[in-house]
């Protein structure tokens, strides 16, 4: 199975932005900039205090649709089990100030869509610290979600 084209060229658009230094900032990112892949994609805040949270500030209208409700204003722990899985995804990026591509098994929230391709890439504010990630989801063609996990290319 191989990783959308749609996220290919977001991963590449995250390193243009990028540069030379370790991670790109929020306003590197215009909504005009981000319109081909806006509906497909959620902001996450990074909270530190009393504990490291990571909550949901704008999730876009696919990807309501994929899960059949809003989630804005949301912690991903809080969420339901599927979602608050994908925490680990969080921890490796938010670490590895990288990109993080992996397999979402969405078939607790929809009986269309069972498998996202879903992607984390990391802004700081200040070029060194993760303080919210972008989270790009696409949903994987029917054929590709009956092969295993492994089979995921990933981009990059």
């Amino acid at each position: 199975m191989s990783c959308p084209e749609e996220l290919v060229a977001l991963e590449a658009f995250w390193h243009a932005k990028r540069g030379e230094r370790l991670l790109p900032s929020r306003a590197d990112f215009t909504p005009l900039d981000l319109r081909p892949w806006l509906g497909n994609l959620a902001m996450v805040v990074v909270e530190r205090e009393p504990v490291l949270r990571f909550r949901v500030t704008l999730s876009g209208t696919r990807l309501d649709d994929y899960r059949g409700w809003n989630i804005t204003g949301q912690y991903i722990d809080t969420v339901g089990e599927a979602i608050a899985g994908t925490l680990p995804h969080y921890m490796v990026s938010l670490e590895s100030r990288q990109p993080v591509h992996f397999i979402h098994d969405n078939s607790a929230n929809s009986a269309i869509y069972r498998t996202m391709a879903k992607m984390l890439l990391p802004l700081g504010d200040d070029g060194i610290t993760v303080d919210r990630f972008v989270a790009a989801i696409y949903p994987l063609r029917a054929n590709d979600s009956l092969l295993p996990a492994a089979d995921y290319a990933l981009a990059g």
